[in-house]
């Protein structure tokens, strides 16, 4: 099977830029679980966000704006 190339090698062909997963393994299982929670925690204060302006936006369904 000499030859074969690996799956990276065929991401890397095919424009994949595996560095910031190269990167990431580089990483301990410690730094890894924060910068997960991080992200985590990042994008639950975006829908919080997102819901409270939702929640604080005039209606815009149809029968409310019927006079």
């Amino acid at each position: 099977m000499a030859g074969r190339k690996s799956a990276v090698e065929r991401a890397v062909e095919a424009g994949f830029d595996i560095s910031l997963i190269e990167t990431s393994l580089g990483y301990s299982y410690e730094q890894r679980v924060l910068q997960h929670q991080a992200a985590l925690d990042l994008a639950l204060e975006l829908e919080r966000a997102g819901r409270e302006l939702r929640d604080s936006a005039p209606s815009t369904h149809r029968k409310t704006l019927r006079r």
